[in-house]
């Protein structure tokens, strides 16, 4: 067991249903009343911004129903992926200090290129897991990075964790998302623009046994790194 309290927490047990984060709303106008001798100004500009209103909003139902339709096509892909070839011997080797060590330098160059074959068929057909192409753009080159990654989806959103192969440090793709939150990611044929943020600690330790269920060695990875919690990503699709 980790001596991390966070993990500890989460290597108790799930801690509850999955849930979706509401939405934010939009703050309300505050702004103070002036007084009536203004009034007739403001009533003049109004129709003006009544007149703008609609367009601005007119493309907003088309963009939801886009979104909408790309996540129905995501899980409907989710839904036929089916235990692979190689899924019990990756949930075995996982664990594994040998098997890290050369999956770590081997699957981020190979997996990309495999799951442009057939929209991501066949990726998830050899692996048997839920895997997301992550596009980023690195925080130190501007370049764009491509990662392939495990994940859980919470809701409509898209959960990442980086333990970085039971390595002591963070994985690059966690700097780039915490120095450009505004990403890609593609899940067999749908591509995603997303919006990140860090996940809270209740998150973490609500979705993390997920990971470990699917894929047992994130928790060897865990007792690998100490005291140093893998960070984790809470995705929003935007468009």
């Amino acid at each position: 067991m980790s001596r991390n309290p966070l993990v500890a927490k989460a290597l108790t047990g799930r801690t509850g249903p999955h849930t979706v984060l509401p939405m934010n709303e939009p703050d309300l106008d505050t702004a103070a009343t002036k007084p009536d001798a203004a009034g007739p100004q403001r009533d003049a500009a109004g129709p003006q911004r009544d007149a703008a209103g609609p367009q601005r909003d007119a493309a907003a139902p088309q963009r939801e129903a886009e979104l909408a339709e790309k996540l129905a096509q995501v899980a409907a892909y989710e839904h036929s992926i089916r235990p692979g070839p190689l899924t019990a011997v990756m949930r075995r080797l996982g664990t594994t200090r040998g098997f890290a060590a050369v999956y770590r330098r081997l699957g981020p160059k190979v997996d990309p290129y495999i799951a442009k074959i057939g929209d991501g068929k066949v990726l998830a057909r050899v692996y048997g897991f839920q895997v997301v192409l992550l596009q980023t753009i690195g925080a130190k080159s501007g370049q764009r990075r491509v990662s392939p990654l495990l994940y859980q989806r919470d809701g409509t959103d898209v959960i990442l964790l980086g333990t970085n192969f039971g390595q002591p440090k963070h994985p690059g793709w966690t700097a780039n998302l915490l120095a450009h939150p505004d990403a890609a990611i593609t899940i067999g044929p749908v591509q995603l623009d997303v919006q990140a943020q860090l996940a809270d600690d209740e998150t973490w330790a609500r979705i993390f046994p997920e990971f470990v269920r699917i894929y047992p060695g994130y928790e060897k990875y865990l007792d690998r790194r100490g005291d140093l919690t893998p960070r984790m990503f809470r995705l929003r699709p935007v468009g």
